[in-house]
């Protein structure tokens, strides 16, 4: 039931970004193309995840989040059919090492544009003393274009209490949702690659 109003919410950003990107162009504005940062993989990764349309299964329990954005490259072209790997922990923050619940590959479509539908992640433990602040993982590739490298990288969230105190946290990969139509959460976040040659 709720796919068709994460859709919808999808398509309305997806407008304002296209009517945004008109805009700059028009003044000559230069766009932004640094290489999006790396960051660590951690331990969880499982090569293999299939590929699908959305991380979020109907029954999984969680805050609906769609992240949206383009697959670039330094050059600031799009990178067409990019592939992006991406995985999570649950809403208990727990990773599901057994199979692919909340893993997957999406595709973008020709022009860089992609959409990842899944779950706000909590924080978690990892030991007695210390946390995770919230983060989406990703390995970024573009097989179509021979000598891009892989860009693997997480996600974190804006206002997360321990962001600060986390090694791995950089502010460049922190990204602000809002609220959306019936509770989804709504962010965009443009990941740059090295140009090839």
């Amino acid at each position: 039931m709720e796919k068709p109003v994460l859709r919808r919410s999808f398509l309305r950003v997806g407008a304002s970004g296209a009517t945004a990107l008109v805009w700059s162009h028009a003044f000559g504005a230069t766009p932004e193309c640094d290489e999006t940062e790396d960051n660590i993989e951690g331990p969880f990764y499982s090569p293999g995840a299939p590929e699908r349309e959305a991380l979020w299964e109907p029954g999984i329990k969680g805050t609906p989040l769609v992240v949206t954005g383009r697959v670039l490259n330094t050059r600031c072209q799009a990178l067409p059919y990019a592939i992006l790997d991406v995985w999570q922990c649950d809403a208990d923050g727990v990773y599901d090492n057994k199979g692919y619940t909340l893993r997957g590959k999406i595709q973008a479509d020709k022009n860089g544009r992609y959409q990842i539908r899944t779950i706000q992640p909590p924080p978690y433990k990892v030991s007695e003393t210390s946390s995770r602040p919230a983060h989406l993982h990703l390995k970024v590739s573009a097989p179509g274009l021979p000598g891009t490298p892989v860009l693997t990288t997480q996600l974190y969230f804006e206002g997360d209490k321990f962001n600060k105190v986390d090694r791995a946290w950089r502010k460049s990969l922190t990204i602000n949702p809002q609220e959306g139509a019936k509770g989804a959460r709504m962010a965009s976040f443009d990941f740059r690659l090295r140009a090839a040659g």
